[in-house]
């Protein structure tokens, strides 16, 4: 289901907290747009403030989960579902919290200057980031892939010809492939722009920056992405501009693989 926000053309006014004379310049510099006064922000905190993370989602695994909003109608409880398992999980695995996703690999990224005026300091490099619906990812696409590909193999494979055989492994191979490519990757998640960068760029209250043509915030994801499609329970993770290619490779790739089933069993193929 895509998500649309709620746009306005200029920002809200907001109290700038007063640093004292003599204060750290490293805690000031560290301070993130919405953090509480100037205190420094733990990991997961400065990486809430560095993307552009919804102004009413949690900003750590410890943090309580408000209840799903009114217009998840029947994907509330596998929002619910979703966002407790990967508080409950990724906590034990060690991954960082952002928006309703988790990064399980990332790279700090000093010496570069924040990517447009206004924008964040810190520069975090998304290496590994899972989606809200990562259980259903896991426990139902993989699995399926797997078992389905497995019965095939065992069964009915072996009696086929050498190139129906290269042709199929390849095939799942790439399936698989682009899956995680999908799963695993940054959909595009903007980094936080308190200041106008350019003319085109409107306002984002839910988000609580600006945003390019093209990006909106979504609920499920808790979070802004730059050209936003729609959310995948089957990949588990939202569809945007950096993962919309392997999302197409996917999609193909499983239309070939179901053809070549139907083909194998049927003993079409030789």
């Amino acid at each position: 289901m895509r998500r649309t926000a709620v746009e306005e053309e200029a920002p809200m006014l907001e109290m700038t907290p007063v640093v004292a004379p003599g204060e750290d310049a490293k805690d000031e510099e560290a301070g993130e747009p919405g953090a509480p006064g100037t205190q420094t922000p733990t990991p997961d905190e400065g990486l809430a403030g560095e993307f552009a993370v919804g102004a009413g989602v949690p900003r750590t695994w410890d943090d309580p989960h408000e209840g799903c909003p009114d217009d998840c109608g029947p994907d509330g409880p596998c929002v619910k579902y979703g966002r407790r398992n990967v508080a409950r999980f990724c906590k034990c695995l060690g991954a960082r919290r952002l928006g309703y996703m988790a990064v399980l690999r990332w790279k700090n990224v000093k010496g570069k200057p924040a990517p447009m005026p206004g924008g964040a300091v810190r520069r975090t490099k998304l290496l590994c980031i899972v989606g809200p619906f990562w259980p259903f990812t896991c426990c139902v696409t993989f699995p399926l892939i797997f078992l389905i590909s497995g019965a095939i193999g065992i069964a009915v494979l072996p009696d086929r010809a050498l190139v129906t055989k290269i042709v199929w492994a390849l095939s799942v191979l790439c399936l698989v492939t682009a899956l995680s490519c999908v799963a695993f990757r940054d959909p595009g998640i903007l980094r936080r722009h308190p200041e106008k960068p350019e003319a085109n760029w409107r306002w984002n209250d839910q988000a609580r920056t600006f945003r390019p043509p093209g990006a909106c915030y979504d609920e499920d994801l808790g979070l802004v992405v730059e050209g936003f499609d729609h959310v995948c329970p089957w990949t588990g993770t939202g569809i945007g501009q950096r993962n919309m290619g392997a999302f197409h490779c996917f999609v193909t790739l499983l239309c070939v693989c179901i053809v070549l089933d139907v083909l194998i069993v049927m003993r079409v193929l030789p």
